[in-house]
């Protein structure tokens, strides 16, 4: 496509403006101020609705003026040969207030003509489509550095990939025959040709050694622990400990069958009956506490019922003071912000001009329009920081939010109050409840506890009388007995202590194969990572050399070395200059033109879009590179004090 015609009307202060491209590379001088850019701006509005600085809010319209029409009108010629006008009028809304005398602003409207027929915004928008088929790919071919310098990394990988072509795992492989074992390394768990990408099993495997190594670490540890944990049992023979604990226990049998002869029947039937009286005394017990309950069971359940409400309501309370204590927060915080602003804009608008007046070198007075102009950026860039920071305060600390933020906090004020207040009725109601209680008699109070407690004190007595006369005997041969069980748990300490070192040799030979184990594996893991890394530097040589012999002195740096002999993804622009290849937004403004009409004539190809391309400080470059955009050059003249334009013919 090419700019045959371009007008302007009422365009940023331009008032009127007609250039007669005839498709051909042109010129456009002019000094500081004249309106170079504007017409970069214009083509840019029209075709995608934003000026080239990609600057916000942006408008046509000429400070101060109004009622005027603000026209851009292109005459295109397409790749078939055919011409198309496109033109778009942006104008003011005005309309008369019912009872007011003159009308007044309303809004804009914009409206959109091709080839002299009026369409609506979207059949404009769907021919532009047509066009250039994206807004983004009309930015990378209309702004020589929108694709080197704008866009994210990622989308200028993204890109070159899809131009270029990626380098896929077999390519990789068949180049370098040290990596064809990698393919059986990266083979899913449970599947037979399914395979890893390098990069997902990077991270399981360092993840994986990462944790093995932290097993092998704390293996010693644990084998050291199972060492020390081993008691003394160098003197513990197990046969004459078992022999020992066998005699003990035939011992303990003996004496336990001659202390239960010596168990008397009469107090056998004794505690027999006593057990019996006191079966009755609890069952009795439980059967008074029934009847008792089932006076009140009415009013335990009010009881119920009112202690439910007040936990709902404690429940009630906490959240609404969490939001109470949230709302207090940030409303302190848009308070703290607003008064930050606020100091900022009053700083800043105390800020005056201190350029310098007499230039440096000779020590004359600088010409009165050089000092105009000083003071003119100074206050342009200040006006624009104070609207900045008014912005700010609008969209972020405004009066109405905040008295919008006062509002909730007194509403959750007046929750919580009237919460509290229910809160205090229902706990009057539970107390007034509890005390309407019948109070329960004791069940030791009653006749049937009482004759019953009779009849087992006269039990307890005779068992006593009994137990007495037998307990001499009984004494001596429970002595013995405990005796016994001293002797017994020192023998069962000895066996314990062998069993122990039994079971810390097993500990410690199955934490000695598990190192062996983990230090393979960590091997495995290593050698498959190295062969990872090595494939990924190979896929990198590969790829800068694909991408790269598309462009002839161009160059991506599409990976960066890190310290850790890693590879990161990357996109630098790399241009060349006397001593060899430098960053792209290092370079000079010549070296960034020619190296954005390298990518420009590329970008066209692929995609079959060629678009008109606009230069702005192109008189920094000497030579151009040889492309086949139209370029429109905004060349600075300051001897052109309105603009000037030239076509190549």
């Amino acid at each position: 496509m090419k700019l045959l015609k371009m007008k302007l009307e009422n365009f940023q202060g331009i008032k009127s403006l007609e250039l007669d491209m005839q498709g051909k590379d042109c010129s456009v001088y002019g000094d500081n101020g004249t309106g170079k850019s504007t017409i970069y701006n214009a083509f840019t509005w029209l075709m995608y609705g934003k000026p080239s600085t990609q600057e916000k809010n942006y408008t046509p319209k000429t400070i101060g003026s109004h009622k005027l029409n603000h026209i851009v009108e292109l005459t295109l010629q397409l790749d078939t040969g055919a011409e198309m006008v496109l033109k778009k009028d942006l104008h003011e809304i005005y309309k008369t207030v019912k009872g007011g005398a003159n009308p007044i602003l309303s809004g804009h409207s914009t409206d959109y003509e091709i080839d002299g027929v009026p369409v609506n915004e979207t059949g404009f928008k769907k021919t532009l489509l047509e066009l250039y088929k994206s807004e983004e790919l009309a930015k990378m071919l209309t702004s020589y550095d929108y694709f080197l310098d704008n866009m994210k990394t990622a989308d200028r990988r993204r890109i070159l990939l899809e131009i270029c072509g990626d380098v896929d795992f077999e390519d990789v492989i068949s180049q370098n025959s040290d990596l064809s074992e990698l393919r059986k390394i990266l083979i899913k768990k449970g599947n037979t040709t399914e395979l890893y990408t390098v990069d997902e099993y990077r991270q399981i495997a360092d993840k994986e050694r990462l944790l093995t190594d932290k097993e092998l670490k704390d293996i010693p540890g644990r084998i050291d622990e199972a060492q020390k944990a081993k008691p003394d049992i160098n003197e513990l023979i197990p046969s004459v400990i078992d022999e020992r604990i066998q005699c003990i226990k035939d011992e303990q049998r003996k004496l336990e069958l001659e202390l239960s002869d010596k168990e008397n029947t009469a107090l056998l039937s004794i505690l027999n009956q006593i057990s019996e009286v006191e079966r009755k005394i609890s069952l009795g017990e439980t059967e008074h506490i029934r009847l008792e309950n089932d006076k009140n069971k009415l009013v335990f359940t009010r009881i119920n019922d009112l202690q439910k409400q007040l936990s709902d309501i404690d429940k009630e309370i906490l959240h609404a003071s969490a939001s109470y204590n949230e709302l207090e927060y940030n409303l302190n915080m848009i308070i703290s912000k607003r008064e930050s602003l606020l100091k900022e804009y009053t700083e800043e608008n105390n800020k005056e001009w201190g350029g310098v007046t007499v230039c440096p070198t000779c020590r004359r007075e600088l010409p009165e329009e050089q000092i105009d102009e000083s003071k003119k950026i100074f206050n342009i860039a200040k006006a624009k920081r104070l609207a900045d920071i008014n912005e700010k305060g609008k969209v972020e600390c405004n009066k109405a939010l905040i008295e919008s933020k006062k509002e909730e906090i007194k509403a959750y004020e007046l929750k919580l109050e009237e919460l509290k207040g229910k809160k205090e009725q229902i706990s009057k109601l539970i107390a007034e409840t509890e005390n309407s209680l019948e109070g329960m008699i004791p069940y030791k109070s009653t006749q049937n506890y009482i004759e019953l407690n009779k009849e087992l004190e006269r039990l307890k007595s005779m068992q006593n009388d009994i137990k007495a006369a037998s307990d001499v005997t009984e004494n001596a041969i429970k002595e013995r007995i405990s005796k016994l069980n001293e002797e017994l748990e020192n023998e069962q300490g000895k066996k314990a202590q062998i069993e122990m070192v039994k079971r810390q040799d097993l500990r410690i030979k199955e934490l000695e194969e598990k190192e062996n184990e983990l230090a393979g594996k960590y091997e495995e893991l290593s050698k498959a990572l190295y062969l990872c890394e090595q494939f990924i530097k190979a896929k990198t040589r590969m790829l800068d050399e694909k991408i790269n012999n598309r462009f002839k002195t161009l160059k991506f740096r599409l990976f960066i070395e890190q310290q850790n002999g890693g590879i990161a993804d990357d996109c630098e622009a790399l241009v060349p200059c006397q001593t060899g290849l430098i960053p792209f937004k290092s370079a000079n403004n010549a070296a960034r033109i020619n190296a954005g009409l390298e990518l420009i004539d590329t970008l066209s190809e692929y995609y079959g879009v060629q678009l008109p391309l606009f230069l702005d400080n192109a008189e920094s470059v000497t030579k151009f590179n040889k492309t086949k955009t139209q370029l429109i050059k905004l060349i600075v003249s300051k001897k052109d004090k309105v603009v000037n334009f030239e076509r190549e013919d």
